[in-house]
């Protein structure tokens, strides 16, 4: 008997900038050493990508054992830094959708200045009641420069929600200011990378945003695309690789626009002795139907990177 369908995860995406951001400094040397023909088409948007995988991580991370066992020759690496390369891709794209007018440096900085200032303040009354790591604030109060100034909304956002529940209430420091605060240092981050010579250990080496995003999600698809194998091997008779989201590669299916019309035809009397056809060309297409293609995107599904 089959078995009966599992309820799809919920959406995951990324709640800490910090951790992408880390993650994406890890993740950097191996997508620095990536040519253009390691590129690959992913017709998914980053965050649902980013999403698909960090859901099906703890199934994954379940198999690891069999994995091990069973496919020696499997490279499990892929699945022990699958997380990374997911808030590594997530980061990439953040900084890419980031328009040109919220890069000004200049601007950003003085709003960072002054919200850094004022969740400091805050940090250390409550500090010295002992109700958030003393020593973690006084590292954060040490910063200095643009890099550091960034860094440091990103670390004070954490710090806030690390605790949250105990502090709420005894501070005048409001949700939106948090949010402000972990979205900002991201965004301050990725206008000083945009800066010609003026980036720093924090900033991302690969300035090209594009680039940057193309590397990034196709890491994380390809060892997606490896690890989702081993589960179909592993899991052949029991419904395969069934419990995990579909390949990030594989173009999504839908109706051709010239089938479409065809069957519009048919059904006025156009093609009363005959059924529709399609042309050849159109024919080829249909028999291509969900193979991986560089060069065109299915109907009106935009590839995300291309090789």
């Amino acid at each position: 008997m089959a078995r009966p369908p599992k309820a799809a995860p919920a959406p995951v995406l990324p709640s800490s900038p910090a951790a992408a951001l880390a993650a994406y400094g890890r993740v950097e040397p191996k997508l620095l050493e990536l040519g253009p023909e390691d590129l690959v088409t992913v017709y998914v948007e980053v965050p649902r990508a980013v999403s698909s995988v960090l859901s099906a991580l703890p199934h994954l991370r379940e198999l690891r054992d069999e994995i091990v066992r069973d496919l020696p020759h499997h490279p499990i690496d892929m699945l022990d830094e699958l997380e990374d390369y997911a808030l590594a891709a997530w980061y990439a794209d953040l900084l890419y959708s980031t328009p040109a007018t919220e890069l000004d440096a200049k601007k950003l900085t003085e709003e960072a200045g002054t919200l850094r200032e004022g969740l400091l303040v805050a940090a250390e009354a409550l500090a010295y009641r002992n109700l958030l790591d003393k020593q973690r604030v006084a590292d954060i109060r040490k910063g200095k420069g643009h890099t550091d100034l960034a860094s440091d909304l990103i670390a004070l956002a954490e710090l806030f929600r690390g605790s949250w529940d105990k502090v709420r209430a005894k501070t005048a420091v409001e949700d939106a200011e948090l949010e402000r605060a972990a979205d900002l240092g991201v965004r301050l981050l990725a206008a000083l990378a945009a800066r010609p010579g003026k980036g720093s250990s924090a900033a991302p080496k690969i300035t090209d945003a594009a680039d940057r995003r193309a590397r990034a999600i196709s890491l994380v698809a390809k060892a997606y695309e490896e690890c989702r194998r081993a589960v179909a091997y592993l899991r052949w008779h029991e419904g395969g690789d069934g419990d995990l989201a579909p390949s990030l590669l594989q173009k999504p299916r839908g109706r051709r626009p010239n089938a479409e019309k065809a069957a519009a035809a048919a059904a006025a009397g156009a093609s009363s002795e005959a059924p529709a056809k399609l042309p050849a060309d159109e024919e080829g297409s249909a028999a291509a139907d969900g193979a991986l293609s560089s060069a065109e995107p299915a109907n009106d599904a935009e590839p995300v990177a291309n090789a």
